[in-house]
């Protein structure tokens, strides 16, 4: 993990110890040579340890300073020297964070990319995004003058099934009037009939008895047709009705539909802020990781300065 660390407490202390220590190991310090690699002296409580280092040149403070790092497999023309275990241990943390910088800087410029490519998609749809807006504003006015188009087409059709349920009403009651006169009538005819003794008598009445059966069994057919080519009519009538109330549905969902593709349409330019943001706090956390690194270097120098 990349770390910040604060070594002029430690740094000072090593230069007292080194000042104070005892005097067979006064003249340990960064760059006392030595001949039995890892083995470690204490100078004042502050540990040393006998590594393969090399000597170099940095500038700190503003001020040439001569350190000693200890080396890699790689290292050439390295020898043995006594280096603080502080040293040591923050040359150690410098070069895993300098691998880790370089991962973050890989890492980043491939979340840089995606996030430019995101900013790109959403910076093209949003050229065109009031267009669609208006477009879907409009479809939903007129959706709008449909929706009242049917819901006022609504109550005339129920009062057409009123209208139609009063006149199957009116006509079943006609039917039920006739067929009582019909049977009436053919009781009267039946009883006429039967009476031999006044036959001759009766036929004028058995006549008109039998034209008015005739008639009223015509009429009631009819009225019977009637009512049920008014039946048809009703329901026809009152299936309209229902899918007059299902447009309406359809209707009212296409318009919410259209008004989430709204609501969609004005986060894009939320959307891109953000990811401005986004690509902003992700420079600025690689930036951070790189001054990191910079005060691990500071700090290894200072504790690896030569004579401390």
């Amino acid at each position: 993990m990349l770390r910040k660390v604060s070594t002029l407490s430690i740094a000072g202390a090593l230069i007292a110890g080194a000042l104070f220590s005892t005097p067979a190991n006064a003249a340990v310090s960064n760059g006392s040579t030595c001949t039995v690699v890892n083995k470690t002296v204490k100078v004042s409580g502050f540990t040393y340890k006998c590594v393969t280092a090399v000597k170099s040149t940095v500038t700190l403070d503003g001020t040439k300073t001569t350190i000693y790092l200890p080396a890699t497999a790689s290292t050439k023309n390295a020898k043995k020297y006594y280096l603080a275990v502080d040293c040591v241990n923050e040359t150690a943390s410098y070069i895993k964070s300098t691998k880790e910088i370089a991962a973050l800087e890989v890492s980043t410029a491939t979340a840089l990319l995606e996030i430019d490519v995101q900013i790109a998609e959403q910076n093209a749809k949003s050229s065109n995004v009031q267009t669609q807006i208006d477009a879907l504003l409009k479809e939903n006015a007129d959706i709008a003058l449909k929706i009242k188009e049917q819901t006022d087409l609504i109550p005339v059709a129920q009062k057409e099934v009123a209208d139609l349920t009063a006149k199957i009403a009116v006509v079943t009651k006609q039917i039920e009037d006739f067929t009582v006169i019909l049977n009436d009538s053919k009781a009267k005819l039946a009883t006429l009939k039967a009476d031999t003794v006044n036959a001759a008598k009766n036929v004028t009445a058995i006549s008109k008895l039998e034209t008015a059966i005739s008639n009223l069994t015509i009429s009631i057919t009819s009225l019977k047709g009637s009512n049920a080519t008014t039946k048809i009519q009703m329901q026809s009538v009152s299936g309209s009705i229902s899918k007059y109330n299902s447009s309406i549905l359809q209707l009212k969902s296409t318009t919410s539909k259209n008004l989430a593709s709204i609501e969609n349409s004005k986060k894009i330019g939320s959307t891109i802020a953000t990811l401005n943001k986004t690509k902003d706090l992700t420079s600025s956390q690689l930036q951070q990781a790189k001054d990191a690194l910079g005060q691990t270097k500071n700090s290894r120098n200072l504790l690896c300065s030569a004579g401390l």
